[in-house]
């Protein structure tokens, strides 16, 4: 009786593979070749799945992305009862620093998914940064003192209110320079520092949010005299 095979499996035991050649490789160590010798295949059964390099490393990329999102969005959504506001905000955000040996293969398998987007732009935009742009927004909403979005395509829309989406944007500029600096430059960026200076640029978001409840009434008033 022939052996049924079971295609899902092989093609989740293929990426699996594919992701251990790009933590040695980089995406450029994906090909048809290389996948199929980390897997034990043949090139011959691996083009049964995929029919060149392009198909193998499109759908590799779509299983890391995958793959991440199952590894990092729990750690992401832990609550996180203990500490100030800054304190929790900053344990969310540091998810997404490569400050061990588990987020530093987690930024390896970002930046080949960003590789991947750079030569082959996404008709939506890229997914990995409208991702982590939402997550960057989520947390300053909430030093702002929003309620978080429940549903994942609301928080990767616009916030309403203008400040919000600044600092967003600029916790988001700012937390992949240093994602680059503590892999690229550890001995310059160690997580300490790291840390510390994360902290900083959030209380400097709620600042920003106190400075403007503190002139509001002023405002206000001002308008009421005219």
């Amino acid at each position: 009786m022939p052996r049924l095979v079971d295609h899902d499996q092989r093609r989740a035991e293929l990426g699996e593979a594919a992701i251990r050649v790009i933590l040695r490789e980089g995406l450029a160590g994906v090909t048809v070749r290389g996948v199929a010798a980390e897997a034990g295949w043949s090139t011959g059964s691996l083009r049964h799945y995929f029919g060149n390099q392009y198909e193998l490393q499109a759908y590799v990329v779509q299983a890391t992305t995958d793959t991440l999102r199952r590894r990092v969005v729990p750690r992401v959504q832990r609550l996180r009862a203990q500490g100030s506001p800054i304190e929790r905000i900053a344990t969310i955000v540091e998810e997404m620093l490569p400050l061990d040996d588990e987020r530093r293969e987690e930024y390896a398998l970002w930046s080949a998914i960003v590789e991947w987007e750079r030569h082959h732009p996404p008709a939506g935009g890229s997914v990995t940064w409208n991702d982590q742009r939402a997550l960057h927004r989520q947390c300053v909403a909430a030093l702002y003192g929003y309620e978080s979005a429940r549903e994942p395509e609301r928080a990767r829309l616009p916030h309403p209110d203008e400040q919000v989406e600044f600092w967003a944007a600029l916790l988001h500029t700012f937390v992949d320079g240093l994602a680059a600096q503590i892999v690229n430059t550890p001995g310059e960026m160690s997580a300490d520092t790291a840390a510390r200076l994360l902290r900083s640029l959030l209380r400097a978001v709620l600042r920003a949010r106190q400075d403007r409840h503190a002139h509001r009434p002023e405002a206000e008033s001002a308008a009421r005299a005219d």
